[in-house]
């Protein structure tokens, strides 16, 4: 299953109607809608609303391993490298109200743009450029992502915001909002039928002769306790797409790494590699 957060009815709207959803009475505090292989929920605008709609969905559902989570809506850009219209995979989310960050695993391979998003509890303009430390703005990216943390692994949930404006909402009207997500929607919805046929939770991919290569090329780089589960998941992705992890077991397996920075750097050249590939 694939659920999607939406703050907006104007975000969700068009994919009501592109994937033929239905709505679901079951649940009546929020607005649910649904196929049989998308849910959709409706959480309202903001920080709060976006993060206690997503518990209060998700904690009645069954979540499965293999499901996917997405948060869809538009965003404010604060630089111009970003356009109107640019897709964007978020790899770095912040609640600007406390700080905090979370950073979803880019492991799959899209043709999206990434960029960082902080989320705000209110509306952002650009008298605040100064103080904006993402490169995108949103009001409840970092709710909702930390509330479907509760419920997904970091590999299984994805923020995906669509670029509205640079900073200046005022001619933003609900039908803009839905003109953007349904030009959107056809890209969106190619990642997402390749995502959902990545079975990343196989635990017997492995042959024992793989297992104890990848125990060795780990302690080569030194990788810390999260390294070590970022990792396994980057060399199922890449076994489950190429059938093989011997090109990368090769190019580890006897290097020698002075320290832990070192090891970190090797890390995410393995990361890009596999992405790239």
């Amino acid at each position: 299953m694939i659920y999607i957060a939406a703050a907006l009815t104007a975000e969700a709207r068009p994919l009501i109607t592109y994937f033929k959803l239905k709505r679901d009475n079951k649940i009546k505090k929020y607005q649910i809608f649904k196929n049989e292989e998308i849910t959709l929920i409706i959480t309202g605008t903001g920080m709060m609303q976006g993060a206690i709609g997503t518990t209060y969905v998700l904690s009645r559902l069954n979540i499965g391993e293999q499901d996917i989570f997405v948060n869809l809506g538009v965003c404010g850009a604060v630089r111009d490298i970003f356009q109107v219209g640019d897709i964007v995979l978020c790899s770095k989310i912040t609640n600007n109200g406390n700080g905090k960050s979370f950073y979803p695993d880019m492991l799959f391979k899209h043709k999206f743009k990434e960029g960082t998003l902080e989320s705000f509890f209110h509306t952002v303009d650009k008298s605040m450029d100064s103080e904006i430390k993402g490169e995108l703005v949103d009001m409840e990216g970092a709710g909702i992502y930390e509330a479907a943390s509760l419920f997904f692994s970091q590999h299984q949930i994805n923020i995906i915001k669509i670029v509205s404006d640079h900073l200046d909402s005022r001619g933003i009207t609900p039908n803009k909002v839905s003109q953007l997500v349904e030009n959107a929607i056809f890209k969106i919805k190619e990642w997402l039928d390749e995502r959902k046929n990545i079975n990343i939770n196989d635990k017997e991919i492995f042959t024992l002769k793989e297992k104890e290569a990848i125990n060795k090329v780990e302690k080569n780089l030194r990788l810390t306790e999260s390294m070590h589960y970022e990792f396994i998941e980057f060399m199922k992705y890449h076994k489950l797409k190429n059938k093989s992890i011997e090109d990368i077991i090769l190019k580890y397996y006897n290097i020698e790494i002075k320290d832990k920075r070192e090891g970190k750097i090797n890390f995410e050249r393995i990361r890009k590699e596999i992405i790239k590939l």
